[in-house]
């Protein structure tokens, strides 16, 4: 046995003392009772288990009602933390973006190496230590930082690459903060863990009120009078146009602003049509995704290029959306994860810009700039986060 199972029963005495009336105010207060009673009899029923340890018990107690807290991930993993979390390590750009949004990037000590080229983004967290590619993570490097948790995809990278070669004590949560259906609930767990609720909540009743307020404006258009939206990604890998449908993010966007997707019942996900059908299908409105533009503010010219690259194929001209201007860019930068209010009111206002006269989707976009991220006015005047526009 560790301990004696009276210095146990004294956590547990410390714990209630703990509990003042002051403690009500703390909205972590019933969680942190539950996980810290049924923590100390688990250790009571079995005291050579080797989590929690006693030591994390203790700090619990003396963090109480604070902590301890739990969360659940996107890949269904729950974690329990028994003191605040203080260096982090990052894979991806979504995750950096999040923890920007509610104010702890100043706890990032290591990044993804494609973050780092995201100086306009990130000014401030590009310049942190490298720990390998988002896919192939250099494990010596992250444990050279010693990180109190590593966030990282659901899916990427494979676990072989990462949690078998990291010690317990250094979680991998992984979370998408892109995906539509659990976007929501990832923010609200991280401003739990972080202790940052208030302004998750800030930010989630921006996040709220633009997607209410688009749906608003659309819900009541019949079926059949929804605008027909041909999604893709410009060129295909073997033939024709590289398609979007079910399944993608650009397929939920234009769907969540009122659209239908052309290519739904046609394929899964995304994969490669043929021009002629596109052609066949008269779109009445084209979104071309591009990951390209967004804040690197040299990349202007390659956003258009896609933009032609549409517009400029064979027998476009028979295409509605082409011949009545209707065909539009939008790129990662601006389309997913904490900016994406921003962007369903811009893909609403371009099908339904009737419904939308009275709603200057720019400013909408200068409010998310502005308040939740880091990055200089310049960069809102240079960056292309969608074409058309209006910068030529």
């Amino acid at each position: 046995m560790k301990n004696s199972h009276l210095f146990v029963f004294w956590l547990l005495i410390a714990a209630l003392a703990f509990a003042t009336p002051a403690s009500a105010a703390y909205e972590n207060d019933s969680e942190a009772r539950y996980l810290i009673s049924q923590d100390i009899l688990g250790y009571l029923r079995n005291a050579d288990q080797e989590e929690p340890t006693i030591n994390e018990l203790y700090q619990a107690a003396s963090l109480y009602p604070e902590y301890p807290r739990s969360i659940n991930d996107s890949a269904g993993n729950t974690f329990v933390f028994y003191q605040p979390v203080k260096k982090v390590v990052i894979l991806n750009n979504n995750a950096a973006d999040a923890l920007t949004v509610i104010g702890t990037d100043d706890l990032i000590v290591g990044v993804a190496e494609s973050l780092k080229e995201n100086s306009l983004q990130f000014p401030e967290t590009s310049t942190l230590p490298s720990v390998g590619k988002w896919m192939e993570p250099d494990i010596e490097a992250i444990l050279a930082l010693d990180p109190d948790l590593v966030i990282a995809y659901g899916s990427w990278p494979d676990p072989e690459k990462l949690e078998t070669h990291l010690p317990n004590d250094i979680p991998v949560i992984r979370m998408d903060f892109y995906k539509t259906e659990t976007y929501r609930s990832e923010m609200e767990a991280v401003g739990h863990l972080f202790n940052k609720e208030e302004n998750a909540d800030e930010y989630l009743e921006w996040y709220d009120h633009y997607f209410d307020l688009v749906n608003e404006r659309i819900q009541d258009i019949p079926e059949e009078e929804r605008v027909r939206v041909y999604a893709e990604a410009g060129e295909g890998q073997s033939f024709g146009r590289r398609a979007y449908s079910t399944g993608t993010g650009l397929h939920d966007l234009l769907v969540a602003a009122g659209g239908v997707n052309i290519a739904e019942e046609y394929i899964d996900g995304y994969a490669d049509v043929e021009t002629e059908w596109i052609i066949y299908q008269k779109p009445e409105s084209v979104l071309i995704w591009s990951g390209k533009g967004g804040y690197k503010t040299d990349e202007r010219d390659l956003v258009i290029s896609q933009y032609n690259g549409f517009t400029g194929i064979t027998g476009s001209d028979k295409i509605p959306a082409v011949s009545e201007g209707r065909v539009y860019v939008i790129t990662s930068s601006f389309a997913f994860g904490s900016s994406s209010p921003a962007a369903l009111v811009q893909v609403g206002s371009w099908l339904y810009p009737s419904r939308f006269e009275d709603i200057d989707a720019q400013s909408v976009h200068e409010q998310y700039l502005e308040k939740y991220t880091q990055t200089a006015e310049d960069v809102w005047d240079e960056g292309t986060f969608y074409y058309p526009d209006g910068k030529d």
